[in-house]
């Protein structure tokens, strides 16, 4: 059900142990497989899967900082455009950002796209830009860059590049990985900077361009899809590796 997009694999498993989810009448067990000629329904009411016998679709939707994300909203005119199935699919949110910031969403109607890239998010580089309100100044900058942790949770921060403004009002680009932009905007605020905006503007290779204004979406090219899959492999491999020759190296210098 979540390859076809009716949900994610999390929310499938939810509705099969909370009784709501029903295969040929029973309640299935996790990992049942299903065809076309099983008669599935979710509240009582009948799901048809399709996954193999349609095209799957993603989107690059640019959400204004402070707004709820309406995925049925940002996807109405571009399923019409695509001719994306309305019945047979759902649309999915690729790590969405907090209603308090905005900037690039990935929306899908492919759950086990969705999955993949889900999976793999956390070794992935994430740019956001911040617009920051108090004194900001070089020695707080150098603490950022080393900052390790926030409220007891990791954080990894590869880059802060400033841009001084005038006033109060000064704007930071970030590059970070497995990071939230809620430690991000912690952070800051323990040091008494008020992060009045958070923009995520680049997700691994796919980059939020100017000619997409606020509130619009467009479908995200095969090639780009194409590469931000492979960004993820390649990272996640990297990311293994130096779990492995940090494992390594610890025990090569442990005493025996």
């Amino acid at each position: 059900m979540s390859a076809a997009g009716i949900g994610s694999r999390r929310e499938v498993e939810r509705w099969i142990r909370e009784g709501r989810l029903h295969v040929n009448g029973s309640v299935p067990e996790l990992g049942t497989k299903l065809g076309e000629r099983d008669r599935i329904t979710l509240d009582g009411r009948p799901v048809r899967l399709h996954a193999d016998a349609r095209e799957s679709h993603v989107l690059l939707f640019h959400r204004s900082p402070g707004e709820n994300l309406d995925i049925r909203a940002a996807t109405a005119r571009a399923a019409e455009l695509l001719k994306a199935p309305r019945s047979s699919g759902r649309w999915l949110a690729i790590q969405p950002m907090p209603p308090v910031d905005g900037g690039l969403e990935i929306l899908t109607d492919d759950g086990s796209w969705a999955n993949r890239v889900s999976r793999g998010v956390h070794a992935l580089t994430i740019d956001y830009v911040l617009r920051m309100r108090g004194a900001l100044n070089d020695g707080l900058i150098e603490d950022f860059r080393n900052a390790t942790d926030c409220e007891g949770e990791a954080m990894s921060i590869l880059k802060a590049e400033p841009q001084y403004g005038e006033g109060a009002n000064h704007w930071l680009n970030v590059t970070v990985r497995a990071t939230r932009s809620a430690l991000v905007r912690h952070w800051w605020a323990a040091r008494g900077l008020i992060v009045s905006r958070l923009m995520r503007i680049r997700f691994g290779p796919v980059h939020l361009s100017r000619d997409l204004p606020r509130g619009h979406s467009r479908a995200m090219l095969s090639s780009e899809r194409n590469a931000l899959v492979n960004e993820i492999d390649a990272a996640v491999a990297t990311v293994a590796n130096d779990a492995d020759a940090a494992v390594a190296a610890d025990g090569t210098a442990a005493p025996l």
